[in-house]
């Protein structure tokens, strides 16, 4: 484990949680962007089921129209009806999307790869989605 003073050469903060809010919309970026930042991502978008941003981090300001398409991203019946143009400037394989319930209600969650990211983003992607959705159903039951 690095020590307060390696991280603070890092350039991190020397304490994540001395980054909270107490109003949920602030909270809810705020954890978007740890997780974004953790992982070297360009973006995390969660939407609702109508396409509506809930939250987002990162991203080059098509926040809102990455969120009216994860509902159709995230839903495998849909995906041939999205042509290769779909208007989302980025390649599908930059992208990783999954949908998650916290009380009843249905969010879409995707993370969007930097252009230089070599990885695969599935693998990464998975295990931030999977922190997004623990993240978002602590900060959404308190």
């Amino acid at each position: 484990m690095a020590s307060g003073n390696e991280r603070v050469k890092e350039g991190r903060p020397p304490e994540r949680r001395l980054r909270r809010s107490g109003r949920l919309a602030d909270a809810l970026q705020l954890q978007l962007d740890a997780c974004r930042e953790d992982e070297g991502l360009a973006a995390i978008v969660v939407s609702d089921e109508q396409g509506f941003c809930v939250a987002h981090s990162g991203g080059d300001g098509r926040h809102a129209e990455l969120a009216a398409r994860l509902p159709m991203l995230a839903d495998p019946a849909q995906h041939q009806s999205l042509d290769d143009d779909d208007g989302l400037h980025q390649p599908r394989s930059a992208l990783a999307v999954t949908t998650f319930s916290i009380e009843g209600a249905r969010l879409h969650a995707c993370v969007v790869k930097k252009p230089d990211a070599g990885a695969e983003t599935s693998a990464v992607g998975a295990e931030v989605l999977a922190r997004v959705a623990s993240g978002f159903a602590r900060l959404l039951d308190q």
